[in-house]
């Protein structure tokens, strides 16, 4: 009888499909550079170069564990799905313990040089949030993790152009 009175105060709910994040910057440095900060087998990745701990925990297929230095307790397990030399790294991440409403990402980076210097690098993010979740903590989940990928395309230019210091810096910022 009163099933309607029930349905006018349910929260509204998020659609049940992942967010994609499209991120573009240019970045005035030579692929090998760029590339070797992103990929985890690179003695130059940028989050070793960080202090942060990376350790490939299978060959096949390829996956690294990363425990970030302000957040030790968790892991995220990245299972590297294309690695092309200077142009394409693509990895799924899930964390253990999972973070938040974040289920895990799908994240590729391309690199372009382009005529005569700069290279365009692209991060292309599909997040899987918990499902259902409401439309109100939706929407918070995808401006954080829409700031967490711009966060990521700046402190990869500020990297590849600057060197680990400059990144230093700002997570000191960050995480202060």
């Amino acid at each position: 009888m009163f099933g309607w009175l029930k349905n006018l105060f349910k929260p509204e709910m998020a659609p049940e499909e992942p967010v994609t994040f499209d991120f573009e910057i240019e970045i005035d440095a030579p692929a090998e550079r760029i590339f070797g900060l992103i990929d985890f087998a690179s003695p130059t990745n940028a989050k070793r170069a960080l202090g942060h701990s990376l350790t490939q925990v299978s060959q096949s297929p390829e996956v690294w564990k990363l425990v970030i230095r302000q957040m030790p307790d968790a892991a995220y397990f990245n299972t590297v799905s294309e690695a092309v030399d200077l142009t394409t790294y693509a990895y799924r991440s899930v964390a253990e313990p999972k973070q938040g409403e974040l289920v895990s990402t799908e994240e590729r980076w391309t690199i372009e040089p382009q005529d005569g210097g700069p290279c365009l690098v692209t991060l292309l993010v599909e997040a899987q949030f918990t499902e259902p979740l409401p439309l109100a903590k939706y929407k918070r989940h995808v401006m954080m993790m829409a700031m967490g990928c711009n966060n990521a395309v700046e402190k990869m230019k500020l990297h590849a152009e600057q060197g680990t210091e400059a990144v230093r810096k700002v997570e000191a910022q960050q995480f202060a």
